[in-house]
């Protein structure tokens, strides 16, 4: 199956969030244009603001989750039981969205922040339980379009373009151990089909060490056209494989 994350226009800030936790949404993005008198007098400047702020339940708690710029920054404050329990910055550059989901699947709403380029990136806070805070999930960012595994809920693997309009491409498989990301697994898939001769279409599997990609060991290497014939076919692929062979990256 294909990974669908929701993209959202350049300059806007789109929201999702998810049913049954109590969440009250007041939010706001202005796109502006301001004239300088450093600039020709037909010359414009988009600049993107943002705010936004919401009020959920999670664990019992009632938080309240504030966005707002601070110059080239944004501000993420986190309010529990009405009383500030930390702030947090990001970049505002490429800035695209906050979903509201249980990434985990532990009952709890946990925070996606999307930034927008040619490979998509991401940040995750995760709930934790234990101390009624979410945690920012070191590593996360270099897993983009991630999804767990239905046979071992601990795994995840991710998807990313490597070049050649899609056609080479790379799938990572981690999981999750005391809100950090341990890499174990790592697939490039080189499927271009221009000068085959030199550059042959190939899958290779490698199982990742130390959790270091630089610390790789190819294990396997597969046929291109024989496992993934048709372009999205390659879908099918990463999942199948991921979810049959995951534990061989123990």
């Amino acid at each position: 199956m294909k990974p669908i994350r929701t993209l959202l226009i350049i300059l806007t800030l789109n929201v999702i969030t998810s049913c049954g936790q109590g969440l009250d949404n007041n939010k706001s993005l202005e796109k502006i244009a301001v004239d300088t008198k450093a600039l020709p007098s037909n010359e414009i400047i988009n600049q993107q603001r943002h705010h936004f702020d919401t009020t959920f339940v999670v664990n019992k708690q009632t938080f309240k989750f504030v966005i707002n710029d601070i110059e080239d920054e944004v501000t993420m404050t986190f309010i529990r039981n009405s009383k500030k329990i930390k702030t947090d910055t990001l970049q505002s550059v490429g800035l695209g969205g906050f979903e509201f989901t249980d990434f985990n699947k532990d009952g709890n709403l946990d925070i996606l922040i999307t930034y927008l380029g040619n490979n998509s990136s991401y940040d995750l806070y995760l709930f934790d339980n234990s101390i009624n805070e979410f945690k920012d999930l070191e590593g996360f960012d270099r897993f983009p379009e991630a999804i767990q595994l239905k046979t071992n809920p601990n795994y995840y693997y991710s998807y990313h373009r490597a070049g050649c309009a899609d056609m080479d491409w790379v799938s990572d498989l981690f999981y999750i151990d005391n809100f950090k990301t341990i890499q174990v697994g790592h697939i490039y898939g080189q499927g271009c089909d221009f000068e085959v001769k030199e550059n042959p279409q190939v899958i290779a599997i490698y199982k990742v060490l130390a959790n270091s990609e630089e610390n790789k060991m190819l294990i396997k290497k597969l046929p291109y056209i024989k496992n993934i014939p048709k372009f999205g076919d390659k879908w099918n692929f990463i999942e199948k494989y991921w979810n049959n062979n995951y534990e061989k990256f123990n």
